[in-house]
């Protein structure tokens, strides 16, 4: 007459936080670049507005900036042909 009722799964909520956790893991740094980015415009036009010479300041240091990374990354870069290359 009476039949135990089946089990339920789990609700999907644990489910859901672990794939967003991981998800958001995935896209941190794209998204601090990007707030970086919008972040590093809005100083570069509010530095303009205090004064002309502040703005300018601005791009020069991120000028320097691109510099030594660009001079990092290449200081990173293995010198000559890869192992496995038959050439």
């Amino acid at each position: 007459m009476y039949s135990p009722r089946p089990t339920k799964e789990p609700s999907g909520c644990l489910q859901t936080l672990i794939i967003t956790r991981i998800i958001l893991q995935i896209l941190f740094f794209p998204l601090m670049l990007v707030a970086g980015g919008i972040a590093g415009v809005i100083l570069f036009f509010y530095a303009l507005t205090v004064n002309p010479l502040l703005g300018l300041g601005v791009l020069v240091l991120v000028g320097v900036g691109l510099y030594f990374f660009g001079r990092r990354e290449t200081s990173r870069e293995p010198q000559g042909p890869p192992p496995n290359d038959p050439y």
